[in-house]
């Protein structure tokens, strides 16, 4: 909710436009604010949960992203200690460890397949 706010849901990305002299004269005639509506396609979706999910340092559940991520390139940061899998209830996790999180972007980049 906002000028420029974005969402993700049932594979829509929607994007209300920056503009906030249309953002306020919509919601003042009772419209819905500008916006654009792109389609998210499967592979897309489990790149960005990748990304996300190591940015905002939230344990990403490895099956839920499936082939995004990149085995060899995991093996070999594994072996640097970047990033770490765990297992629980959910299945096998992933995440950056502290020393990971410091090198965040690159890791991520060579995570992704």
């Amino acid at each position: 909710m906002g000028v420029g706010a974005v969402s993700t849901l049932d594979g829509e990305r929607r994007r209300n436009l920056p503009s906030l002299p249309r953002y306020v004269a919509a919601l003042a005639g009772g419209d819905a604010p500008p916006r654009e509506i792109e389609a998210i396609d499967d592979e897309t979706h489990r790149r960005e949960l990748l990304l996300l999910g190591l940015r905002l340092d939230e344990p990403v559940v490895l099956a839920d992203v499936g082939d995004a991520v990149d085995l060899d390139a995991l093996a070999r940061l594994e072996d640097l200690a970047l990033v770490e899998r765990t297992t629980n209830g959910r299945g096998e996790e992933l995440r950056l460890t502290r020393r990971g999180r410091f090198l965040g972007g690159g890791v991520t980049a060579e995570l992704l397949a």
